[in-house]
């Protein structure tokens, strides 16, 4: 007896009030190599700064993620409506059956625009209803003030410090781990909706 699977995908493009989230293409990889060849983007990530190959095969990877099946990582370009311009990435990724990990990095001529705030908000929302997840988690070095602003600032809830969590970059390191689960993302809208209803 063949076992059904049910695949689950995301209705893209994800369109906020000021960004379109968007599957990534090749014509993007100067936008991607502005960002994240920028030691000040990457240095609370695991990765970077890249170089033009590092790019070349990061982008490579992102094309080949979006032909897998079943997908368990979207990584999706984040273009500014206004203007047009790619101004960074974001990416949710089915980690379990019900948990899935989100995170953002934007170029820095973005940061202090609430953009960060506006993707994770539009992500977390994409994961409980496209994705049908329980839970949605998030790891951010210790140090990076403001990431933790953002996941604070759409609801997570801080659970824990994983000292040692990764090695990159020849240290290791600590990271705080936020969770946002789906009845408290819940109640939470439907606050919201009473305010403005």
């Amino acid at each position: 007896m063949t076992k059904l699977r049910t695949e689950r995908k995301l209705a893209l493009p994800i369109t906020t009030a000021r960004l379109r989230l968007r599957e990534f293409v090749l014509a993007d990889f100067d936008a991607i190599h502005a960002y994240s060849s920028d030691p000040r983007v990457t240095k609370y990530l695991f990765f970077g700064p890249r170089d033009a190959d590092g790019t070349a095969d990061y982008l490579e990877g992102l094309l080949e993620s979006q032909r897998e099946l079943p997908r368990t990582r979207f990584e999706l370009a984040v273009e500014e409506i206004a203007s047009g311009r790619v101004i960074g990435a974001c990416d949710l990724s089915v980690i379990e059956r019900n948990v899935v990990d989100l995170g953002y990095m934007l170029g820095i001529a973005d940061w202090g625009k609430g953009y960060a705030t506006e993707i994770a908000l539009a992500l977390a929302e994409a994961a409980f209803h496209d994705l049908r997840a329980e839970r949605i988690i998030s790891t951010v070095d210790v140090n990076n003030q403001a990431s933790i602003h953002v996941l604070e600032k759409v609801g997570m809830r801080w659970e824990a410090v994983f000292r040692k969590h990764r090695r990159a970059k020849n240290r290791w390191w600590d990271c705080h781990f936020f969770v946002l689960p789906r009845e408290v993302w819940e109640l939470a809208k439907e606050r919201l909706d009473a305010e403005q209803g």
